[in-house]
C-alpha cells in the first residue's frame, strides 16, 4: 500500500516530465493537486495532461494569482528556477518547496523506517552521467543484483517507486537542478564524474554551477562513500574542505586508477583493461573505472563484470555511428549538448571533422573550443540561436558556415568532406530552439542521413 496524501494541496510548478510524474503519485495516492506551466496552452493538447485531468489534476498558467498560503508544500520541477516568483511565495509563507526527487526520497526514507531494505547509487557529472547510470544498471542485473536507473536518466523516481522490491538497488541519476532540492541523506553511495562548463545561463558563475554539483555529499548516509575524478577534486575540493572523497582516475594515488594496462583498487591490482581500453585514455575508460569504483562496493565477481561490460550497448545519440558512405562516417552525439561534451567528441575521432554544432546558447564562451577543434575540425556547420555567436568567436581561426536547417547543414558537412572524414552532429548547445529535445534532433539528423545516402547511391546507379 502506498502513502496516503488525503486532504493534502499540493502545487507542482512546472508540468514536464519530472512534474507529470509527481502528479501521477500524488493523485494516485489521494492528494489535490494544481499544476502550473507557463505553456499550458500546449500542455492542453497533450495525452498525457488530459489523462492526469481525468484523474483530477487541475492544470493552470504559472501567471495565475493563486493563494500560496492553501498549499500544504510545493513541488519544483527541475526544468524551473527556484528563483520562480511562486517558491518565493511559498518561502515566505514557511511553506516546503521540495523537488520531485526528494518527495520520491521521503517516501524511500519511509520505506527504511518499515524495514524494506533499498540501496540508493547516485551519479552526477557534466558529462557522461546518463550512460554511466545506464551501464551500472546493466551491469548490477548481470552480476545477479537487482537494480533500476531512474531520475535524470529519464525515468523519474516517483513513477517507479511503488513498484521498487526490496534488496532492489536504485542507481538514481543527479542533475544539479535535481541536487539544488534534494535534502535527504539517502545515498548509500555516490559518485561526481566531472564538473565543466554548463547551464551558466541559470548560474552566475562557475563557482555556483559546481557547488550544485557538490550537494551530493550532504545527500550520502553515515559513512557513505563519495568517488570523484581526481581532476574534478583537484578544481573543486575548495568547495567543501573537510570531506574526504575516494578519488578516481590515472594518479597512482588515487583509491581507483589504472595504468591503462590494469585497473587498481587502493594500491592491489585488480583486473587487465579489455583491449578496446587499453593504452590511451579515454571517456568509455573513465566511465568503466566510474562503474567499477561503484560496484566494488558489492561483493563481485571481476571476470563477470567484465563480460558484463563487454555486452553493454551504449544509450542513443552518444556518439553513435549512424552510416559510412563514401569512405565518411555520420556520427550522432546530439546529446552532446555543452562545450566539454564537444571537446570530448572530437578528442575520440581520428582524421579531419565536420562538425554541426548550434542550438541554445547555455551561456559559455565557444572560444574553448578552438584550442581543441582547431586541428581536427576542417568546418563547423551551424545551425540555430547560437550560430552568430558560434561563428563570431570561432573565426578567424575555424571556418564557419551557417545554416537554417539541421538538413541543410548535414548536406553541406557531406559535401566539405573526403575520404576519411568524420561528418559529427555534437551541438555544445540545447535543443529546444528546433527540436522538442536532444533526442528529437538527433532522430532528425539520422533520418536526413540516411536519406542523403539513399539519394546518393540513387544518383550513382541512375535511378
Amino acid at each position: 500500500m502506498g502513502p496516503d496524501f488525503s486532504n493534502k494541496k499540493i502545487l507542482i510548478i512546472g508540468m514536464g516530465l519530472s512534474g507529470r510524474s509527481a502528479a501521477l503519485f500524488l493523485l494516485e495516492n489521494n492528494a489535490s493537486v494544481l499544476g502550473v506551466d507557463s505553456k499550458m496552452m500546449q500542455l492542453q493538447l497533450d495525452p498525457e495532461i488530459h489523462s492526469l485531468i481525468k484523474k483530477g489534476l487541475v492544470l493552470n498558467t504559472d501567471q495565475s494569482n493563486l493563494k500560496i498560503d492553501k498549499f500544504d508544500f510545493v513541488v519544483l520541477s527541475p526544468g524551473v528556477s527556484p528563483d520562480h516568483e511562486l517558491v518565493s511565495l511559498a518561502k515566505q509563507e514557511n511553506i516546503p518547496v521540495l523537488g520531485e526527487i526528494e518527495l520520491g526520497c521521503q517516501i524511500l526514507k519511509n520505506k527504511e523506517l518499515l524495514g524494506q531494505e533499498i540501496e540508493v547509487f547516485g551519479i552526477t557529472g557534466t558529462n557522461g552521467k546518463t550512460t554511466v547510470s545506464l551501464l551500472l544498471s546493466h551491469l548490477f542485473n548481470e552480476c545477479g543484483y537487482r537494480a533500476s536507473a531512474l531520475g535524470n536518466v529519464g525515468v523519474p523516481l516517483t513513477k517507479e517507486l511503488l513498484k521498487l522490491n526490496q534488496n532492489e538497488t536504485i542507481i538514481l541519476e543527479l542533475s544539479s537542478f535535481q541536487l539544488e532540492t534534494l535534502q535527504q541523506k539517502i545515498l548509500d553511495c555516490g559518485i561526481i564524474l566531472n564538473i565543466t562548463p554548463d547551464h551558466l545561463d541559470r548560474y552566475k558563475n562557475m563557482e555556483e554551477y559546481a557547488k550544485a554539483k557538490i550537494k551530493m555529499i550532504r545527500c550520502l548516509k553515515k559513512n557513505a562513500p563519495l568517488y570523484i575524478h581526481e581532476d574534478c577534486w583537484k578544481e573543486f575540493s575548495h568547495l567543501d574542505s573537510v570531506f574526504s572523497p575516494r578519488l578516481y582516475g590515472y594518479q597512482s594515488t588515487s583509491f581507483i586508477f589504472t595504468d591503462l594496462e590494469f585497473v587498481y583498487k587502493e594500491g592491489i591490482k585488480k583486473f587487465k583493461l579489455p583491449s578496446l581500453l587499453a593504452n590511451k585514455k579515454s571517456i568509455d575508460l573513465e566511465n568503466l573505472l566510474a562503474a567499477y569504483a561503484l560496484l566494488s562496493q558489492k561483493e563481485m565477481d571481476v571476470n563477470a563484470f567484465l563480460k558484463a561490460w563487454e555486452s553493454f550497448k551504449k544509450p542513443a545519440h552518444r556518439m553513435q555511428s549512424i552510416a559510412h558512405f563514401q569512405g565518411v562516417e555520420f556520427i550522432d552525439d546530439s546529446k552532446g549538448t555543452n562545450i566539454d561534451a564537444v571537446v570530448r567528441a572530437v578528442e575520440s575521432i581520428h582524421g579531419p571533422i565536420v562538425l554541426i554544432a548550434g542550438g541554445v546558447d547555455k551561456g559559455t564562451s565557444f572560444k574553448e573550443w578552438t584550442k581543441s577543434l582547431k586541428n581536427k575540425v576542417k568546418l563547423v556547420c551551424t545551425i540555430g540561436q547560437a550560430a552568430d555567436k558560434i561563428e563570431e568567436e570561432l573565426t578567424p581561426d575555424i571556418s564557419v558556415l551557417k545554416f537554417s536547417s539541421l538538413e541543410e547543414a548535414v548536406k553541406a558537412a557531406f559535401d566539405h568532406t573526403n575520404e576519411g572524414d568524420t561528418v559529427l552532429l555534437s551541438p555544445g548547445c540545447a535543443s529546444l530552439d528546433m527540436f522538442r529535445n536532444y533526442a528529437h534532433r538527433g532522430e532528425l539528423f539520422q533520418k536526413i542521413v540516411l536519406n542523403l545516402v539513399e539519394q546518393k547511391k540513387d544518383l550513382r546507379s541512375g535511378k
